[in-house]
């Protein structure tokens, strides 16, 4: 008699479409409670986008800020947000587009595993909580962003490959891959891993000996060269330098790889790669579970990424921490089970695992909403195009769980054109300048930082910045993390705290 679990066409629960839409609506629960998506860098983008669309029509701005567009391979969510705002304002925009990350990450995981096995493994369940690994967490949304379009297109990749359909693969990838680039670089790079990984797999199984298939899989990967091409016409141009540093950093590395899930409840968080971990030892020891080659070897080039890359690459930041969640995801999407038993067991196992991730995050997420909105109270108490000087204290590595304030301040640029020191100025990876030179040294990231006097690696500190800040470039300081008081200086007139928070007025 047929399980009742499995259709008149044989496809088992998991493998609907039902369940992949269910899934895929469900990664959006966790952000739809919070007014804003507490993630880390995100109000520092919030404020960059703001400054993109208001800067012709605020005077404001004009005097603080500069931005020019131009073609750099980080401007995902830069067009994707100014877009939706037209319609829906930037608040609301930005929490849509958010939300759409997670729901294409999943829906680009389970369309790969189903091209490659075709049919959704059970095992792939396991991976759709990496949706929210910690790269997503830490607002990293146009990186975010393009890892989610690279999942969706290395599903394209492997069914056109499949189908020996080459020559349209090649032809439709040339704008593909440079709207991967575009989102983002790292993104790019991601996906020509994964396809090449998986044409070097599927010439190996064909039976091409290692030098043939090497070849022949880089010169399918040509379809995906062209942002290279446009990179080495840029160079020189202020299109970003090829610097790196912190290469093969063990004990930061060996960090990265125990925070994939890395958010508010340490506990929670490492007991969460236990399914992980247990189910890729077991699909490589028993005999019950197998590793499909068009997903494993991508897994593999991931993995030797992470390993190989430096945290500081190209003007960008925690290079090698982003490839970690990807390696894990083909690793945990490869797996194969060959036993009917074991797979509903499986599925059923990861269900529940999916399950509870998601609460903790929907929980997480409601706490931090909560949080935040407490601190932004303060920017009620702001004038319209004030120039605030922020400070926000930051814990030393060593803390698991992120308050995720040291952006916040950028919500002041959103909702009252005003200056802040928290954005980015990185040649190269924004297109927005800093005009309001008399701030210096405090005029962008990381001078709103400030770190406890045994780890000053980067940042500001506090009494130094209120003793010798320019008083004729600010006319407000934020501090947030400091107790009321803290900012001990005669010309600084305290006009709003919560506690832990406090804003001040520069008296002149």
């Amino acid at each position: 008699m047929r399980n009742e679990m499995v259709d008149a066409a044989g496809v088992r629960w998991w493998e609907t479409r039902r369940f992949a839409v269910a899934m895929i609506l469900l990664s959006a629960v966790p952000l739809l409670w919070p007014a804003l998506p507490p993630l880390g860098d995100l109000p520092g983008h919030m404020g960059r986008w703001h400054i993109a669309m208001a800067l012709p029509t605020s005077p404001d701005l004009q005097r603080y800020y500069a931005y020019h567009w131009a073609l750099i391979p980080n401007l995902g969510m830069d067009l994707l947000v100014p877009a939706l705002t037209r319609l829906f304002g930037l608040e609301p925009a930005t929490k849509l587009a958010v939300m759409a990350i997670p729901m294409l990450t999943v829906a680009g995981i389970l369309w790969t595993a189903r091209e490659a096995h075709g049919r959704v493994p059970p095992t792939a369940i396991f991976a759709l909580p990496l949706a929210y690994a910690w790269p997503f967490q830490f607002g990293f949304v146009n990186f975010a962003l393009s890892q989610a379009l690279a999942f969706c297109a290395l599903a394209m990749w492997i069914r056109l490959g499949r189908q020996d359909r080459l020559m349209v693969r090649a032809i439709v990838f040339v704008p593909i891959s440079c709207a991967v680039w575009i989102s983002h670089s790292f993104g790019w790079g991601l996906l020509g891993l994964m396809a090449a990984g998986a044409d070097l797999a599927r010439y190996r199984v064909a039976g091409r000996r290692w030098p043939v298939a090497l070849g022949l899989a880089a010169f399918q990967c040509a379809s995906l060269a062209m942002p290279l091409l446009i990179m080495i016409a840029s160079a020189g141009k202020g299109a970003g330098g090829l610097g790196a540093a912190d290469w093969f950093n063990v004990p930061i590395k060996t960090l990265w790889l125990l925070s994939l899930f890395r958010d508010r409840w340490q506990w929670f968080d490492l007991l969460s790669l236990l399914p992980l971990i247990l189910v890729l030892y077991f699909a490589l020891r028993s005999r019950r579970m197998g590793f499909s080659a068009l997903l494993g070897w991508p897994a593999l080039l991931c993995l030797a990424a992470f390993v190989v890359l430096p945290r500081l690459l190209m003007g960008g930041a925690y290079v090698d921490m982003r490839m970690a969640p990807a390696a894990m995801m083909l690793g945990l999407i490869a797996i194969r089970p060959t036993d009917a038993g074991w797979s509903r067991m499986l599925a059923a196992m990861a269900v529940g695992f999916a399950l509870i991730r998601l609460t903790g995050t929907t929980a997480s997420f409601a706490e931090r909403s909560i949080e935040q909105q407490r601190e932004l109270a303060a920017i009620a108490a702001l004038p319209q195009g004030a120039a605030v000087l922020s400070l926000v204290a930051r814990p030393c590595n060593g803390a698991w769980t992120d308050l995720r304030r040291d952006h916040l301040p950028g919500l002041a640029i959103v909702r009252r054109d005003a200056f802040t020191n928290e954005q980015w100025a990185i040649e190269g990876q924004q297109a927005l300048h800093i005009r309001y030179k008399i701030a210096a040294p405090y005029t962008s990231d990381p001078s709103q930082s400030v770190y406890p006097s045994i780890c000053p690696d980067i940042g500001s500190n506090f009494a130094t910045a209120i003793a010798h800040f320019p008083r004729a470039a600010f006319t407000h300081v934020w501090t947030i993390g400091f107790p009321p008081g803290a900012a001990k200086a005669a010309d600084l007139r305290l006009i709003w705290t919560n506690g832990q928070s406090t804003l001040y007025r520069v008296v002149r």
